[in-house]
Parts: structure tokens; C-alpha cells; sequence
């Protein structure tokens, strides 16, 4: 694939023999990302983009906050009176959530949260995706499940990100479709997402000859009945797993 080669000028030679090509020397922005190359390491950020929204909802001197979204900050569907005061304010609010849910799909993950409930102005708009050559090796993966947050539907928003030599590769917060009763089959469904997607991509790097691992993938997960049902399973005579196979379904 040609996206991986090492030797650029190779590639570019190999290319300019078929097409007429122009090279206008190291890429700095890409599709609205700005991109830094550092010694050895590659920073990816919109603050470009962040600076224009700040300057178009007149929030250039709005405070900061240390989170995304406030915590345990319920919320619920907006009134005819708030509904007022954002068309008088001129602010289309399904193209302000639109706008960041942008940059949490591209260089922010840490929005993606907050983009799904409900969006809010960012503390740090130089933040960024860090790629560095020097991370430590290895794929890792985190999962989570905030069970009965959602005080209108009980439905439980999770999520997962997974790190490859320390650099994030893909990241997905939602609400799950369906209410379990307990935290346990809540954290085993985002569990159930994010072991596919590793699966998947471990295929398809097998399949690309990009990477191959030497050792185990690692999934961090903090409930501790999910953590430790496997080991109980495995002592316990009945070797099973009794759970409904619709808590699977997207």
C-alpha cells in the first residue's frame, strides 16, 4: 500500500512516471487538520478551526472549564421560550453541534461525549492527536459504561479508544439501544463492541503485512465483576455463561 512507504522520493519518482504530479514540498493542512512535524513525532490539531467558532458565537472571551461537558449535568429537551432565544441569538444549534462533532471525529476525541449530549466550547483548542515514534509497542484498549446516567431513557452511554505504540487509532462514544439491569451486562456490551473492532483491525493488519504482534492485546476495564466472571467461570463446574445474546445487538 502505497500510503506506507518509508522512502517518499521513491514513491513520488514511481508516481510522477504515470501522472503529471506538482510537489509543493511536506503537507501542513489536510481536509481542515493542521499538521506538525516535530523531530520525530507528527501533532495533528483544528485550532484554526476552533478560533473561527469561538469568533462566530461571539465566545472569544468566554471562561474555561476543565471537562468538555459538566459533570452530572442532566439534560433534558429544550422549551418553546429557550428555543426562542436561540433563533433571536441567531444560532442554529444543529449546525453548532455538527460543527464540533467535526473536530471530535477528526483530532478530538475527548468531545465525543459531550458532542452526543449536547456540546460544549472547548478549553484547549491547540489539543491535538500526538503521534510519536517513541511511544512504547504494543496495541492497548480502554472500555467504560456509565450505567442508569440518562435519567429519561435509563439508557447507559459507553465507549471505547484503543492505542497502537501509544498513538490513538480509532475511539466511539454512544448510548447503548438497549436498558440492562445491571453495571455488569452494561460494561460486557462495550466490552462486546470494542473486542470486534480489535479483531477486525488485527486482521487487517495481518492481511496489509503492516504490523504484527508479539504478544497479547491489553483491554483495561475497571468493573470488577466483569473482571473477575471469567476467573469464576473457569474454577466453577459449569463452564457457561448464561447472557441474552440480544444485549449483543447494535
Amino acid at each position: 500500500m502505497a500510503i506506507f512507504r518509508t522512502n517518499i522520493q521513491l514513491l513520488k519518482d514511481q508516481i510522477s512516471k504515470e501522472f503529471n504530479i506538482k510537489d509543493i514540498g511536506p503537507a501542513e493542512l489536510l481536509l481542515g487538520v493542521r499538521i506538525h512535524k516535530m523531530n520525530e513525532c507528527i501533532l495533528l490539531d483544528q485550532q484554526h478551526f476552533v478560533y473561527s467558532l469561538l469568533d462566530l458565537y461571539a465566545m472569544q472571551n468566554c471562561k474555561t472549564v476543565g471537562t468538555p461537558l459538566v459533570p452530572n449535568e442532566y439534560l433534558f429537551p429544550e422549551t418553546d421560550d429557550e428555543r426562542k432565544i436561540f433563533e433571536e441569538m441567531g444560532i442554529n444549534f444543529g449546525s453548532t453541534v455538527g460543527s464540533i462533532n467535526y473536530l471530535s471525529t477528526a483530532t478530538r476525541p475527548d468531545l465525543s461525549h459531550a458532542v452526543s449530549s449536547l456540546s460544549q466550547y472547548l478549553e484547549k483548542p491547540e489539543l491535538g492527536l500526538n503521534y510519536n515514534q517513541q511511544c512504547n509497542p504494543g496495541l492497548i484498549a480502554f472500555t467504560n459504561a456509565d450505567w442508569g446516567t440518562c435519567q429519561l431513557t435509563q439508557h447507559s452511554p459507553s465507549g471505547y479508544l484503543a492505542r497502537l505504540h501509544g498513538c490513538l487509532i480509532f475511539w466511539k462514544t454512544r448510548k447503548q439501544p438497549s436498558v440492562s439491569i445491571s453495571t455488569s451486562k452494561e460494561e460486557y456490551k462495550s466490552l462486546f463492541k470494542l473486542a470486534s473492532e480489535l479483531l477486525w483491525f488485527w486482521q487487517w493488519c495481518q492481511e496489509a503485512d503492516i504490523f504484527h504482534f508479539d504478544s497479547m492485546i491489553t483491554i483495561w476495564e475497571d468493573n470488577q465483576s466483569c473482571i473477575k466472571t471469567p476467573t469464576a467461570i473457569a474454577m466453577s463446574t459449569q463452564r457457561g455463561l448464561n447472557m441474552c445474546t440480544s444485549n449483543f445487538t447494535s
